[in-house]
């Protein structure tokens, strides 16, 4: 019989120090809120080049550069006064998708920036590229930036005058491109031209390039989005 009472006594003992066990447990995780730690996200914004490292690159053409006009007054320009980041101009005349493709490595790489701004298309058209050798060169310039931890973005070609054709094309695939990719898109036809395709007045300085007025409304606009 005392043997009884003391196995029972036991079963007691040990029962009391479960729930005291249980009980110090959800004290301990009600304490935080009911919720379990999350886990490190590897794709944070520390992790995400376009955040830690605020640096860009205007890859381009003559629209990039800020022809006719002096560099100083290209839309690369405002977007780093507007944003308060390094933007680095790489922008030259005549130049084609491919053009931009072959010296990425010294002109973007060796800058070393978290993002780059790819505006390409509108030379292409002048000098007859077909759209398939677009989008090749296209999807070229965004895999070399991505193997090389650089946020590309596409800005699409607009209106110029005796190509509108071409560029229609290009801008159709582009987008749905950078669409499937998930990658930004720049459209500054959107702070150049009306409902109709023709340059707003006073931006323009013979209807195919922009003035100094043209290059700063490209370059609010591209501020806008970016930020």
């Amino acid at each position: 019989m005392r043997t009884y009472r003391t196995e029972i006594r036991l079963i007691q003992v040990a029962v009391g120090l479960a729930l005291i066990v249980l009980i110090s447990g959800f004290a301990g995780f009600w304490g935080q809120g009911g919720k379990v730690p999350a886990p490190t996200n590897p794709d944070s914004t520390a992790a995400n080049p376009a955040f830690s490292n605020p640096k860009i690159v205007a890859l381009g053409d003559s629209f990039t550069l800020g022809y006719p006009l002096d560099p100083e007054y290209s839309w690369t320009t405002q977007v780093a006064e507007v944003l308060q980041v390094p933007v680095v101009n790489k922008g030259k005349s005549r130049q084609t998708a491919k053009d931009l493709l072959d010296r990425f490595d010294a002109d973007v790489v060796a800058e070393k920036p978290g993002r780059v701004i790819i505006f390409a298309g509108i030379g292409d058209a002048l000098q007859d590229v077909t759209l398939t050798d677009y989008q090749t060169n296209i999807k070229a310039l965004v895999a070399k930036a991505k193997s090389n931890h650089i946020v590309p973005i596409l800005a699409l070609p607009f209106g110029y005058p005796g190509v509108r054709e071409s560029i229609a094309e290009m801008r159709e695939w582009e987008l749905g491109y950078a669409q499937q990719e998930d990658i930004l898109t720049l459209d500054f036809s959107t702070a150049l031209f009306d409902a109709e395709g023709q340059y707003l007045s006073g931006l323009t300085i013979d209807e195919k390039y922009p003035n100094a007025k043209g290059y700063k409304a490209m370059g609010d606009y591209a501020a806008k989005v970016l930020k």
